[in-house]
Protein backbone atom coordinates (compact mmCIF):
# COMPACT_ATOMS: atom_id res chain seq x y z
CA UNK A 1 0.00 0.00 0.00
CA UNK A 2 1.17 3.52 -0.66
CA UNK A 3 -0.23 6.67 0.94
CA UNK A 4 0.22 10.31 -0.03
CA UNK A 5 -0.67 12.03 3.24
CA UNK A 6 -0.04 11.41 6.93
CA UNK A 7 -3.74 10.75 7.48
CA UNK A 8 -3.75 8.30 4.61
CA UNK A 9 -0.71 6.52 6.00
CA UNK A 10 -2.37 6.09 9.40
CA UNK A 11 -5.40 4.58 7.64
CA UNK A 12 -3.11 2.19 5.76
CA UNK A 13 -1.52 1.16 9.06
CA UNK A 14 -4.96 0.52 10.51
CA UNK A 15 -5.99 -1.55 7.49
CA UNK A 16 -2.82 -3.62 7.65
CA UNK A 17 -3.26 -4.31 11.36
CA UNK A 18 -6.87 -5.39 10.94
CA UNK A 19 -6.02 -7.50 7.92
CA UNK A 20 -3.29 -9.41 9.69
CA UNK A 21 -5.36 -9.78 12.86
CA UNK A 22 -8.30 -11.10 10.86
CA UNK A 23 -6.01 -13.51 9.03
CA UNK A 24 -4.56 -14.85 12.29
CA UNK A 25 -8.01 -15.23 13.85
CA UNK A 26 -9.47 -17.00 10.86
CA UNK A 27 -6.41 -19.21 10.58
CA UNK A 28 -6.85 -20.33 14.19
CA UNK A 29 -10.55 -20.98 13.66
CA UNK A 30 -9.72 -22.97 10.57
CA UNK A 31 -7.34 -25.20 12.53
CA UNK A 32 -10.00 -25.81 15.20
CA UNK A 33 -12.60 -26.72 12.58
CA UNK A 34 -10.28 -28.93 10.54
CA UNK A 35 -11.91 -32.20 11.56
CA UNK A 36 -15.40 -30.92 10.78
CA UNK A 37 -14.22 -29.58 7.44
CA UNK A 38 -12.66 -32.90 6.58
CA UNK A 39 -15.89 -34.74 7.33
CA UNK A 40 -17.90 -32.22 5.30
CA UNK A 41 -15.65 -32.79 2.31
CA UNK A 42 -16.17 -36.52 2.32
CA UNK A 43 -12.94 -37.28 4.10
CA UNK A 44 -10.87 -34.72 2.23
CA UNK A 45 -9.43 -31.74 4.05
CA UNK A 46 -11.46 -28.75 2.89
CA UNK A 47 -9.84 -25.39 2.24
CA UNK A 48 -11.05 -22.55 4.39
CA UNK A 49 -12.98 -19.78 2.63
CA UNK A 50 -14.37 -16.57 4.05
CA UNK A 51 -17.12 -16.18 1.46
CA UNK A 52 -20.30 -17.72 2.94
CA UNK A 53 -21.97 -17.70 -0.46
CA UNK A 54 -19.57 -20.31 -1.71
CA UNK A 55 -21.09 -23.67 -0.87
CA UNK A 56 -18.26 -25.81 -2.12
CA UNK A 57 -14.58 -24.97 -2.20
CA UNK A 58 -13.19 -26.16 -5.48
CA UNK A 59 -11.35 -22.97 -6.40
CA UNK A 60 -7.78 -23.61 -7.39
CA UNK A 61 -4.97 -22.30 -9.53
CA UNK A 62 -2.41 -23.79 -11.68
CA UNK A 63 -0.18 -25.06 -8.93
CA UNK A 64 -1.13 -28.60 -8.04
CA UNK A 65 -4.51 -27.62 -6.65
CA UNK A 66 -2.99 -24.73 -4.70
CA UNK A 67 -4.96 -21.56 -4.42
CA UNK A 68 -1.96 -19.48 -5.25
CA UNK A 69 -2.79 -17.06 -7.98
CA UNK A 70 -4.92 -13.96 -7.74
CA UNK A 71 -6.98 -12.78 -4.83
CA UNK A 72 -10.32 -14.13 -3.74
CA UNK A 73 -12.38 -13.06 -0.77
CA UNK A 74 -10.15 -15.19 1.43
CA UNK A 75 -8.11 -13.46 4.10
CA UNK A 76 -6.04 -16.62 4.42
CA UNK A 77 -4.70 -18.22 1.27
CA UNK A 78 -4.28 -21.99 1.56
CA UNK A 79 -1.51 -23.77 -0.28
CA UNK A 80 -1.69 -27.48 -1.10
CA UNK A 81 1.73 -28.16 -2.58
CA UNK A 82 2.46 -30.96 -0.14
CA UNK A 83 0.53 -33.57 1.73
CA UNK A 84 -0.42 -31.02 4.36
CA UNK A 85 -2.13 -27.72 3.76
CA UNK A 86 -0.50 -24.61 5.17
CA UNK A 87 -2.31 -21.30 5.62
CA UNK A 88 -0.23 -18.33 4.61
CA UNK A 89 -1.12 -14.88 6.00
CA UNK A 90 -0.69 -11.97 3.62
CA UNK A 91 2.46 -9.88 3.78
CA UNK A 92 1.51 -6.24 3.56
CA UNK A 93 4.11 -3.54 2.93
CA UNK A 94 3.44 0.14 3.63
CA UNK A 95 5.00 2.98 1.66
CA UNK A 96 4.68 6.69 2.32
CA UNK A 97 5.11 9.36 -0.33
CA UNK A 98 4.57 12.59 1.57
CA UNK A 99 6.63 15.46 2.96
CA UNK A 100 4.59 15.20 6.16
CA UNK A 101 6.50 12.04 7.07
CA UNK A 102 10.09 12.80 6.02
CA UNK A 103 11.61 10.01 8.10
CA UNK A 104 9.75 7.25 6.23
CA UNK A 105 8.75 8.88 2.92
CA UNK A 106 10.17 7.03 -0.08
CA UNK A 107 12.66 9.33 -1.87
CA UNK A 108 12.07 7.74 -5.27
CA UNK A 109 9.63 9.08 -7.83
CA UNK A 110 6.13 7.61 -7.74
CA UNK A 111 6.62 6.12 -11.19
CA UNK A 112 9.81 4.38 -10.10
CA UNK A 113 8.04 2.90 -7.09
CA UNK A 114 4.99 1.73 -9.02
CA UNK A 115 7.11 0.49 -11.93
CA UNK A 116 8.78 -2.04 -9.64
CA UNK A 117 5.40 -3.51 -8.76
CA UNK A 118 4.21 -4.09 -12.30
CA UNK A 119 5.13 -7.07 -14.45
CA UNK A 120 8.21 -6.49 -16.59
CA UNK A 121 7.57 -6.62 -20.34
CA UNK A 122 8.59 -9.86 -22.05
CA UNK A 123 11.66 -8.21 -23.55
CA UNK A 124 13.00 -7.47 -20.07
CA UNK A 125 12.60 -10.93 -18.57
CA UNK A 126 15.55 -12.55 -20.34
CA UNK A 127 13.51 -15.73 -20.45
CA UNK A 128 13.74 -16.10 -16.68
CA UNK A 129 11.24 -18.45 -15.09
CA UNK A 130 10.52 -19.11 -11.47
CA UNK A 131 11.85 -22.15 -9.66
CA UNK A 132 9.61 -24.70 -7.99
CA UNK A 133 10.33 -23.20 -4.60
CA UNK A 134 8.77 -19.92 -5.74
CA UNK A 135 5.37 -21.56 -5.54
CA UNK A 136 5.74 -21.75 -1.78
CA UNK A 137 6.35 -18.05 -1.25
CA UNK A 138 3.83 -16.15 0.80
CA UNK A 139 1.35 -14.04 -1.14
CA UNK A 140 2.30 -10.39 -0.99
CA UNK A 141 0.03 -7.42 -0.77
CA UNK A 142 2.35 -4.49 -1.17
CA UNK A 143 0.42 -4.77 -2.79
CA UNK A 144 -0.05 -7.23 -7.71
CA UNK A 145 -2.68 -9.77 -8.75
CA UNK A 146 -0.98 -12.89 -10.05
CA UNK A 147 -4.31 -14.33 -11.10
CA UNK A 148 -4.06 -13.23 -14.71
CA UNK A 149 -0.87 -15.19 -15.20
CA UNK A 150 -2.58 -18.53 -14.87
CA UNK A 151 -4.65 -17.79 -17.95
CA UNK A 152 -3.09 -18.54 -21.34
CA UNK A 153 -4.55 -15.86 -23.57
CA UNK A 154 -4.57 -16.30 -27.32
CA UNK A 155 -5.83 -12.85 -28.29
CA UNK A 156 -5.56 -9.23 -27.20
CA UNK A 157 -1.84 -9.55 -26.70
CA UNK A 158 0.42 -6.93 -28.16
CA UNK A 159 4.05 -5.90 -28.29
CA UNK A 160 6.00 -5.91 -25.08
CA UNK A 161 2.98 -7.03 -23.07
CA UNK A 162 2.99 -10.46 -24.68
CA UNK A 163 4.41 -13.13 -22.38
CA UNK A 164 5.99 -16.39 -23.38
CA UNK A 165 3.36 -19.09 -22.89
CA UNK A 166 5.73 -21.41 -21.02
CA UNK A 167 6.72 -18.60 -18.68
CA UNK A 168 3.10 -17.68 -18.00
CA UNK A 169 1.88 -21.24 -17.57
CA UNK A 170 4.84 -22.03 -15.30
CA UNK A 171 3.29 -19.73 -12.74
CA UNK A 172 5.37 -16.58 -13.18
CA UNK A 173 4.37 -14.13 -10.48
CA UNK A 174 4.12 -10.40 -10.18
CA UNK A 175 6.41 -8.81 -7.60
CA UNK A 176 3.31 -8.53 -5.40
CA UNK A 177 -0.40 -9.34 -5.50
CA UNK A 178 -2.14 -5.95 -5.51
CA UNK A 179 -1.39 -2.25 -5.36
CA UNK A 180 -3.50 -0.22 -2.96
CA UNK A 181 -3.29 3.56 -3.20
CA UNK A 182 -4.53 5.60 -0.25
CA UNK A 183 -5.29 9.02 -1.68
CA UNK A 184 -6.75 10.63 -4.78
CA UNK A 185 -7.84 8.47 -7.71
CA UNK A 186 -6.23 10.88 -10.15
CA UNK A 187 -2.79 10.33 -8.62
CA UNK A 188 -3.25 6.56 -8.87
CA UNK A 189 -4.37 6.74 -12.50
CA UNK A 190 -1.40 8.85 -13.55
CA UNK A 191 0.98 6.58 -11.61
CA UNK A 192 -0.13 3.33 -13.24
CA UNK A 193 -0.89 4.64 -16.74
CA UNK A 194 2.60 4.07 -18.24
CA UNK A 195 2.64 0.43 -17.09
CA UNK A 196 -0.80 -0.88 -18.08
CA UNK A 197 -0.65 -3.74 -20.60
CA UNK A 198 -3.99 -5.55 -20.52
CA UNK A 199 -6.20 -7.59 -18.24
CA UNK A 200 -4.18 -10.74 -18.93
CA UNK A 201 -1.24 -9.44 -16.91
CA UNK A 202 -2.22 -6.23 -15.12
CA UNK A 203 -2.36 -6.35 -11.32
CA UNK A 204 -5.27 -5.60 -9.06
CA UNK A 205 -5.28 -1.89 -8.29
CA UNK A 206 -7.40 -0.30 -5.54
CA UNK A 207 -7.84 3.27 -4.37
CA UNK A 208 -8.98 4.21 -0.86
CA UNK A 209 -9.79 7.81 0.05
CA UNK A 210 -7.85 9.07 3.08
CA UNK A 211 -11.03 9.36 5.10
CA UNK A 212 -11.66 5.65 4.66
CA UNK A 213 -15.14 6.05 3.22
CA UNK A 214 -14.69 4.29 -0.12
CA UNK A 215 -12.60 1.43 -1.52
CA UNK A 216 -12.50 1.62 -5.31
CA UNK A 217 -11.69 -1.35 -7.54
CA UNK A 218 -9.74 0.51 -10.22
CA UNK A 219 -8.02 -2.11 -12.37
CA UNK A 220 -8.25 -5.89 -12.98
CA UNK A 221 -11.51 -6.35 -11.16
CA UNK A 222 -12.00 -9.98 -12.15
CA UNK A 223 -8.77 -11.65 -13.25
CA UNK A 224 -6.57 -9.64 -10.92
CA UNK A 225 -9.04 -10.02 -8.08
CA UNK A 226 -9.51 -6.30 -7.41
CA UNK A 227 -13.28 -6.56 -6.93
CA UNK A 228 -13.02 -9.24 -4.27
CA UNK A 229 -10.09 -7.48 -2.63
CA UNK A 230 -12.05 -4.21 -2.53
CA UNK A 231 -14.92 -5.92 -0.73
CA UNK A 232 -12.54 -7.47 1.78
CA UNK A 233 -10.65 -4.24 2.46
CA UNK A 234 -13.91 -2.29 2.76
CA UNK A 235 -15.26 -4.74 5.34
CA UNK A 236 -12.13 -4.30 7.46
CA UNK A 237 -12.35 -0.50 7.67
CA UNK A 238 -16.16 -0.26 7.47
CA UNK A 239 -16.04 1.48 4.10
CA UNK A 240 -18.17 1.13 0.98
CA UNK A 241 -16.70 -0.92 -1.88
CA UNK A 242 -17.05 0.71 -5.28
CA UNK A 243 -17.35 -1.92 -8.03
CA UNK A 244 -18.06 -0.72 -11.58
CA UNK A 245 -17.60 -3.81 -13.79
CA UNK A 246 -20.80 -4.40 -15.78
CA UNK A 247 -21.49 -7.98 -14.73
CA UNK A 248 -21.07 -7.06 -11.07
CA UNK A 249 -23.27 -3.99 -11.44
CA UNK A 250 -25.98 -6.20 -12.97
CA UNK A 251 -25.28 -9.12 -10.58
CA UNK A 252 -24.71 -11.23 -13.68
CA UNK A 253 -22.46 -14.19 -14.48
CA UNK A 254 -18.83 -13.16 -15.11
CA UNK A 255 -16.97 -15.73 -17.19
CA UNK A 256 -13.48 -14.48 -16.29
CA UNK A 257 -14.24 -14.74 -12.57
CA UNK A 258 -15.79 -18.15 -13.18
CA UNK A 259 -12.65 -19.33 -14.98
CA UNK A 260 -10.32 -17.99 -12.32
CA UNK A 261 -12.22 -19.38 -9.35
CA UNK A 262 -12.37 -22.84 -10.89
CA UNK A 263 -8.80 -22.95 -12.12
CA UNK A 264 -9.70 -22.97 -15.82
CA UNK A 265 -7.36 -21.68 -18.50
CA UNK A 266 -9.10 -18.78 -20.24
CA UNK A 267 -7.93 -18.89 -23.85
CA UNK A 268 -9.48 -15.92 -25.65
CA UNK A 269 -10.36 -12.51 -24.21
CA UNK A 270 -12.31 -11.48 -27.29
CA UNK A 271 -14.64 -14.45 -26.99
CA UNK A 272 -14.87 -13.87 -23.24
CA UNK A 273 -16.18 -10.38 -23.99
CA UNK A 274 -18.73 -11.86 -26.41
CA UNK A 275 -19.94 -14.19 -23.66
CA UNK A 276 -20.30 -11.32 -21.20
CA UNK A 277 -22.14 -9.23 -23.78
CA UNK A 278 -24.60 -12.05 -24.37
CA UNK A 279 -25.23 -12.35 -20.62
CA UNK A 280 -25.83 -8.60 -20.29
CA UNK A 281 -28.31 -8.74 -23.19
CA UNK A 282 -30.28 -11.27 -21.20
CA UNK A 283 -29.60 -14.14 -23.61
CA UNK A 284 -29.08 -17.65 -22.35
CA UNK A 285 -25.60 -19.16 -22.64
CA UNK A 286 -25.03 -22.65 -24.02
CA UNK A 287 -22.35 -24.54 -22.09
CA UNK A 288 -20.62 -27.87 -22.52
CA UNK A 289 -18.59 -29.09 -19.55
CA UNK A 290 -16.52 -32.19 -18.78
CA UNK A 291 -16.84 -31.22 -15.12
CA UNK A 292 -20.29 -31.45 -13.47
CA UNK A 293 -21.54 -27.88 -13.09
CA UNK A 294 -22.80 -28.51 -9.56
CA UNK A 295 -19.18 -28.97 -8.47
CA UNK A 296 -18.11 -25.56 -9.76
CA UNK A 297 -18.19 -22.20 -8.00
CA UNK A 298 -19.32 -18.83 -9.38
CA UNK A 299 -21.37 -20.77 -11.94
CA UNK A 300 -24.15 -19.13 -13.94
CA UNK A 301 -27.71 -19.16 -12.63
CA UNK A 302 -30.23 -21.48 -14.26
CA UNK A 303 -31.85 -18.61 -16.14
CA UNK A 304 -28.45 -17.57 -17.54
CA UNK A 305 -27.29 -20.85 -19.07
CA UNK A 306 -28.22 -24.29 -20.34
CA UNK A 307 -26.06 -27.35 -20.92
CA UNK A 308 -25.49 -28.90 -24.34
CA UNK A 309 -24.20 -32.43 -25.06
CA UNK A 310 -20.86 -33.17 -26.71
CA UNK A 311 -22.66 -33.92 -29.98
CA UNK A 312 -23.72 -30.25 -30.12
CA UNK A 313 -20.44 -28.76 -29.01
CA UNK A 314 -20.32 -26.48 -32.06
CA UNK A 315 -23.37 -24.68 -30.62
CA UNK A 316 -21.75 -24.04 -27.25
CA UNK A 317 -20.82 -20.51 -26.22
CA UNK A 318 -18.47 -21.98 -23.60
CA UNK A 319 -16.65 -25.32 -23.74
CA UNK A 320 -15.06 -26.57 -20.52
CA UNK A 321 -12.85 -29.55 -21.22
CA UNK A 322 -9.48 -31.23 -20.78
CA UNK A 323 -9.91 -33.33 -23.93
CA UNK A 324 -8.01 -32.30 -27.05
CA UNK A 325 -10.68 -33.42 -29.51
CA UNK A 326 -13.48 -31.45 -27.89
CA UNK A 327 -11.36 -28.34 -27.48
CA UNK A 328 -10.40 -28.48 -31.14
CA UNK A 329 -14.05 -28.85 -32.16
CA UNK A 330 -15.18 -25.89 -30.07
CA UNK A 331 -16.15 -22.69 -31.84
CA UNK A 332 -17.05 -20.81 -28.66
CA UNK A 333 -14.89 -19.77 -25.73
CA UNK A 334 -12.64 -22.63 -24.65
CA UNK A 335 -11.94 -22.99 -20.95
CA UNK A 336 -9.25 -25.61 -20.44
CA UNK A 337 -10.00 -27.53 -17.28
CA UNK A 338 -6.66 -27.60 -15.44
CA UNK A 339 -7.69 -30.52 -13.27
CA UNK A 340 -5.59 -33.35 -14.65
CA UNK A 341 -3.00 -35.03 -12.43
CA UNK A 342 -0.31 -37.25 -13.93
CA UNK A 343 0.97 -39.93 -11.58
CA UNK A 344 4.56 -41.03 -12.05
CA UNK A 345 6.65 -44.01 -11.08
CA UNK A 346 10.25 -44.29 -12.23
CA UNK A 347 13.46 -46.19 -11.85
CA UNK A 348 16.23 -44.48 -9.94
CA UNK A 349 18.29 -42.26 -12.21
CA UNK A 350 15.58 -41.78 -14.84
CA UNK A 351 16.39 -38.94 -17.23
CA UNK A 352 14.41 -35.81 -17.99
CA UNK A 353 14.02 -36.92 -21.59
CA UNK A 354 12.54 -40.26 -20.53
CA UNK A 355 10.03 -38.55 -18.25
CA UNK A 356 9.08 -36.03 -20.92
CA UNK A 357 8.56 -38.71 -23.55
CA UNK A 358 6.48 -40.84 -21.18
CA UNK A 359 4.19 -37.98 -20.15
CA UNK A 360 3.77 -36.75 -23.73
CA UNK A 361 2.90 -40.23 -25.01
CA UNK A 362 0.51 -40.87 -22.13
CA UNK A 363 -1.41 -37.63 -22.70
CA UNK A 364 -1.48 -37.97 -26.48
CA UNK A 365 -2.74 -41.55 -26.35
CA UNK A 366 -5.45 -40.51 -23.88
CA UNK A 367 -6.46 -37.45 -25.91
CA UNK A 368 -5.74 -35.04 -23.06
CA UNK A 369 -4.60 -31.48 -23.69
CA UNK A 370 -1.19 -31.00 -22.01
CA UNK A 371 -2.31 -27.57 -20.80
CA UNK A 372 -4.90 -29.29 -18.61
CA UNK A 373 -2.23 -30.88 -16.43
CA UNK A 374 -2.18 -29.19 -13.04
CA UNK A 375 0.48 -31.34 -11.34
CA UNK A 376 2.75 -34.35 -11.47
CA UNK A 377 2.41 -36.69 -8.50
CA UNK A 378 4.44 -39.52 -7.01
CA UNK A 379 5.59 -41.06 -3.74
CA UNK A 380 7.87 -39.07 -1.44
CA UNK A 381 10.74 -41.48 -2.13
CA UNK A 382 10.95 -39.77 -5.53
CA UNK A 383 10.91 -36.18 -4.30
CA UNK A 384 14.61 -35.72 -5.14
CA UNK A 385 14.56 -37.65 -8.44
CA UNK A 386 16.58 -35.33 -10.69
CA UNK A 387 14.97 -36.36 -13.98
CA UNK A 388 11.44 -35.70 -12.72
CA UNK A 389 12.44 -32.42 -11.07
CA UNK A 390 14.15 -31.25 -14.27
CA UNK A 391 11.07 -32.10 -16.34
CA UNK A 392 8.82 -30.36 -13.82
CA UNK A 393 10.92 -27.22 -13.98
CA UNK A 394 11.21 -27.21 -17.75
CA UNK A 395 7.49 -27.84 -18.32
CA UNK A 396 6.34 -25.53 -15.54
CA UNK A 397 4.14 -28.26 -14.05
CA UNK A 398 4.57 -28.61 -10.26
CA UNK A 399 5.72 -31.94 -8.85
CA UNK A 400 4.10 -33.05 -5.59
CA UNK A 401 4.76 -36.17 -3.55
CA UNK A 402 2.87 -38.12 -0.91
CA UNK A 403 3.80 -40.71 1.70
CA UNK A 404 3.13 -44.41 1.28
CA UNK A 405 0.59 -44.13 4.11
CA UNK A 406 -1.34 -41.48 2.21
CA UNK A 407 -1.29 -43.44 -1.04
CA UNK A 408 -2.59 -46.56 0.72
CA UNK A 409 -5.73 -44.65 1.74
CA UNK A 410 -6.92 -44.44 -1.87
CA UNK A 411 -9.80 -46.82 -2.45
CA UNK A 412 -10.10 -48.81 -5.66
CA UNK A 413 -8.57 -51.66 -7.61
CA UNK A 414 -5.03 -50.95 -8.80
CA UNK A 415 -2.56 -53.10 -10.70
CA UNK A 416 0.07 -54.20 -8.18
CA UNK A 417 3.73 -55.19 -8.20
CA UNK A 418 5.34 -57.14 -5.37
CA UNK A 419 8.71 -55.58 -6.21
CA UNK A 420 7.29 -52.04 -6.03
CA UNK A 421 5.57 -53.02 -2.79
CA UNK A 422 8.86 -54.16 -1.26
CA UNK A 423 10.67 -50.96 -2.26
CA UNK A 424 8.05 -48.27 -1.68
CA UNK A 425 5.50 -49.74 0.70
CA UNK A 426 2.69 -49.60 -1.89
CA UNK A 427 2.13 -52.00 -4.76
CA UNK A 428 1.27 -49.24 -7.24
CA UNK A 429 2.73 -45.74 -7.15
CA UNK A 430 1.70 -43.87 -10.29
CA UNK A 431 -1.99 -44.74 -10.28
CA UNK A 432 -2.47 -44.22 -6.56
CA UNK A 433 -0.53 -40.93 -6.68
CA UNK A 434 -2.69 -39.59 -9.51
CA UNK A 435 -5.91 -40.67 -7.81
CA UNK A 436 -4.84 -39.30 -4.43
CA UNK A 437 -3.81 -35.93 -5.86
CA UNK A 438 -7.02 -35.55 -7.86
CA UNK A 439 -9.16 -36.81 -4.99
CA UNK A 440 -8.05 -34.06 -2.62
CA UNK A 441 -10.81 -31.89 -4.08
CA UNK A 442 -13.39 -34.48 -3.05
CA UNK A 443 -14.07 -36.15 -6.39
CA UNK A 444 -11.65 -38.00 -8.67
CA UNK A 445 -11.83 -40.21 -11.72
CA UNK A 446 -8.94 -42.31 -13.03
CA UNK A 447 -8.68 -41.72 -16.77
CA UNK A 448 -5.56 -43.73 -17.54
CA UNK A 449 -4.49 -46.74 -15.52
CA UNK A 450 -0.86 -47.73 -14.98
CA UNK A 451 1.04 -47.69 -18.26
CA UNK A 452 4.70 -48.61 -18.69
CA UNK A 453 6.99 -46.46 -20.83
CA UNK A 454 10.45 -47.95 -20.42
CA UNK A 455 11.83 -46.62 -17.13
CA UNK A 456 8.71 -44.63 -16.35
CA UNK A 457 5.16 -45.61 -15.41
CA UNK A 458 2.30 -43.16 -15.82
CA UNK A 459 -1.34 -42.87 -14.83
CA UNK A 460 -3.84 -40.03 -15.13
CA UNK A 461 -6.68 -38.90 -12.89
CA UNK A 462 -8.94 -35.87 -13.07
CA UNK A 463 -10.68 -33.78 -10.42
CA UNK A 464 -14.19 -34.52 -11.59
Amino acid sequence: MIAFTEKGYRLAEQLRTRWITASDTLGSANAVDQDASQRAAGGQQALWRSDPAVDQDVSRAAVGGQQAAGLSEDLHLSYRGSSKEVSQPPRIELHAKTEALPAISDPRSLQDIVGEWFTKPADDTDGKRVSLSDFEEKPEICALGAGGLEHGFESEKSGACEMDARTRDAGTRHPCDAIIFVGATGIAVRAIAPFICGKAVDPAVLVIDEAGRYVISLLSGHLGGANALARTAASLIEAEPIITTATDAESAFAVDTFAKENGFLLTDLRKAKEVSAKVLRGEKLRIYSDIPMERLVQRPARHEAELVPAQEIDRADIVISYRTKLLNQATGLRLIAKRVHVGLGARKGVTQAEVAAAVATCLEDAGIDPRAVVALASIDLKKQEAGILAYSYESGVPFVTYTAEELRTVEGAFAGSSFVQSVTGVANVCERAAAYAAGRSGHAEVLVHKTIHGSVTTAVAVEA
